[in-house]
């Protein structure tokens, strides 16, 4: 991942080889990947750049730069749009389907698994919640919510994040697929964890990654 970033990523993932142009799910993929190793950074650098992508605007040289798609989430980016025409190929290049709905499903899973994914390894079902929320995206004030979504272990998962600034905590109400699901929930906000209780019972804190039972209801984890 380190090579293709290194190499291949400018802003998003280019296929020179044989399209000439920006990858936009490709650019995807690789977020995905970032997300599953825990580089929020990249994650979101590559996010950002991908939903720009889908609403490119030029200027033309004026002050007032003009949409040129309308929310097209296309199978190739070509350059000349993506940089305003100050870059043009010295070949082809392509521009794809558009709509492209391989993108598109790209995208919604993205967000789907920067909101909870699961996992199940050595028979260990569990879910993490909120994988991929980045601090500044979930500000003091604010919910976040997941709901009847459909999970891996044949039910659905209920989900509620509350973040309360003045004391320093998220709050989660949980419904889980079934009894034998527990849930994981990595704190990145400030310096860690400082204490966390499920259900009225004080769990062990041990790093930033808070392990709620099976069953859990509610949660509240404070961070320092």
């Amino acid at each position: 991942l380190d090579t293709i970033w290194g190499h291949f990523v400018e802003g998003g993932f280019r296929h020179d080889s044989a399209w000439n142009a920006y990858g936009p799910y490709l650019t995807l993929q690789l977020a995905h990947a970032f997300l599953f190793l825990g580089d929020l950074e990249r994650m979101d650098q590559l996010l950002t750049w991908t939903a720009g992508a889908a609403f490119p605007t030029v200027s033309r040289g004026a002050p007032d730069r003009w949409q040129v798609a309308l929310g097209a989430w296309n199978e190739q980016h070509c350059y000349p749009i993506a940089t305003d025409f100050a870059w043009m190929p010295d070949r082809h290049w392509y521009m794809g389907d558009m709509p492209h709905g391989w993108a598109c499903a790209e995208f919604i899973l993205l967000l789907r698994d920067i909101l909870f994914f699961e996992a199940d390894e050595d028979a260990d079902p569990h879910i993490l919640l909120l994988p991929g929320i980045r601090p500044s995206w979930f500000p003091p004030g604010e919910k976040i919510r997941v709901q009847r979504a459909r999970t891996c272990f044949a039910g659905l998962l209920d989900l509620e994040a509350r973040h309360h600034g003045e004391t320093r905590t998220i709050e989660l109400d949980l419904s889980g697929p079934r009894a034998d699901v527990r849930y994981e929930f990595h704190c990145r906000f400030d310096s860690g964890v400082a204490a966390a209780v499920a259900d009225g019972r004080a769990l062990p804190v041990d790093g930033p990654v808070v392990r709620l039972p099976p069953g859990t209801r509610t949660a509240r984890v404070s961070y320092f």
